[in-house]
């Protein structure tokens, strides 16, 4: 098979499976995976895990110590001393390592860097509920759209044949002029609803795709509304009692002040400043300890030893030349030839108390850090209050979602009966034109409200998931 061949058989192959892949049903559970993947908030929240990750490391490496090795070559000249007699000094120091660590700059940024793990960690929490939120809401809107049209193709179709019937009724004098005006209006408003229910489809396609990180105009086939199963156990919390919500409500509360992400961040964010404060207090509380060590070897050069001259006469006696002889020859044959190995340690510790004065740095940065904790901590009182608020309002939300699930899920059939009702009571002249009209209005209503409420359920359901902290429904 030629290369040719090959390759149109495969751009045949991914084109189909990328025309299949748009054609498969878009579950709600997809779109959500969907929109975390591609969502670049999301993503940065996970690159900052990472970072706060290497920051602890970061922090741990204050302990490790500086190494290093040195290569020098001196070459020298001096006309007296001991150096004199050196030409050149050749020096290689294997390893020089060398720590400085002051025990409470240590923990303190050791904990600081972990408190700021914790708070990355939280921010993909807080990211995906909202990006699981408004995937829900977009997703539900869009259905809410589509489902639209459908009504208002089908609304618009029987208020055609409605008004035809009408129209002919009126001509033949069946009908009066006040019939034949409403059927007329009836139609005409239903056909610029059904224009505006196409325009609030293309915009509702448009939001979700943007979402999903995908091209505007992407196909977005949605479940079909009639294999939306509402699960009975999300709808337990409506068969509590009245005097047991008060009850269930504050065991949401405690959940929410252990698990709420935002609620971690902040604690995680106080905690983080008071260690932060204590790294800058540390440096005149705690001395800075040092451990020095070094291995080589060196190599000295020397000038080749002249003869000792004989004095002036008059400045050395016989005596002091001898002595001066044999030092010169004692200087020559005592000194190192070769490479020589040498070590060194040093431990100690070094107070900075000249941090002590208040107008040090460290105490201005010390007091800037403690004024920050004050303010995270307002905070935290602030978000506690709003805890009970939000958990209660987003309960009664779902509360009122659940009662409109279940009244508007036979109510829908209860419309549908009652229009068929009419049809027949209207062609058989039991009924005008007028309760035909109503009853269309009835069912789309009923439709409409049911898709609403199906939209305000789950995002109810997912709003409430968020305020505890914890997934008490499974969104499907």
């Amino acid at each position: 098979m030629s290369k040719l061949k090959l390759l149109v058989i495969c751009a045949i192959i991914l084109t189909s499976a990328a025309l299949y892949a748009e054609d498969d049903v878009l579950t709600l559970k997809n779109a959500i995976n969907i929109a975390l993947e591609n969502n670049n908030t999301y993503a940065i929240s996970l690159e900052k895990v990472q970072e706060s990750r290497y920051k602890v490391r970061e922090s741990w490496g204050m302990l490790w110590p500086s190494l290093s090795t040195d290569v020098s070559y001196t070459r020298q000249d001096a006309e007296a001393g001991y150096s004199s007699s050196i030409e050149s000094i050749t020096s290689v120091t294997f390893v020089n390592g060398e720590v400085f660590v002051n025990p409470g700059v240590f923990y303190n940024t050791l904990q600081a860097s972990r408190k700021g793990h914790i708070i990355a960690e939280n921010e993909v929490r807080t990211t995906k509920l909202n990006t699981t939120i408004q995937t829900i809401k977009l997703y539900y809107q869009l259905l809410l759209a589509e489902e639209g049209i459908k009504l208002r193709e089908e609304s618009t179709k029987a208020l055609e044949e409605n008004f035809k019937v009408v129209t002919v009724g009126y001509n033949k004098g069946t009908f009066s002029k006040l019939d034949y005006l409403r059927a007329k209006v009836a139609f005409s408003n239903e056909r610029t609803q059904l224009i505006t229910a196409k325009n609030n489809f293309l915009a509702a396609k448009a939001g979700l795709n943007i979402h999903l990180g995908r091209d505007i105009n992407s196909q977005a086939n949605l479940m079909d509304l009639s294999n939306i199963k509402i699960n009975e156990n999300d709808l337990a919390m409506l068969r509590i009692p009245e005097d047991k919500e008060n009850e269930m409500l504050n065991n949401m509360i405690a959940e929410s002040l252990k698990n709420r992400p935002e609620l971690l961040q902040i604690k995680s964010s106080k905690e983080a400043l008071e260690y932060a404060a204590g790294a800058a207090e540390s440096v005149y509380i705690w001395p800075t300890l040092f451990a020095k060590g070094s291995y080589g070897m060196s190599k000295n050069t020397y000038k080749e030893s002249d003869t000792v001259q004989a004095p002036p006469l008059g400045t050395l006696d016989a005596g002091d030349y001898y002595i001066l002889g044999m030092l010169a020859e004692s200087s020559a044959a005592g000194a190192p030839e070769g490479w020589n190995k040498s070590w060194s340690v040093s431990v100690g510790a070094t107070y900075k108390w000249g941090a002590l004065a208040p107008i040090d740095s460290s105490h201005a940065k010390a007091k800037q850090v403690r004024s920050q904790v004050k303010q995270t901590e307002y905070q935290l009182e602030d978000f506690i209050k709003n805890v009970r608020l939000e958990v209660q309002y987003n309960y009664l939300k779902y509360k009122s979602a659940s009662n409109s699930i279940e009244s508007q899920q036979g109510n829908v059939d209860t419309a549908e009966e009652s229009l068929k009702v009419s049809i027949t009571q209207f062609r058989n002249g039991i009924i005008d034109n007028t309760k035909l009209l109503d009853a269309n209005v009835q069912l789309t209503t009923a439709k409409t409200l049911y898709i609403q409420a199906l939209h305000d359920f789950q995002v109810a359901k997912a709003e409430l998931n968020k305020a505890v902290g914890k997934d008490i429904f499974t969104l499907e």
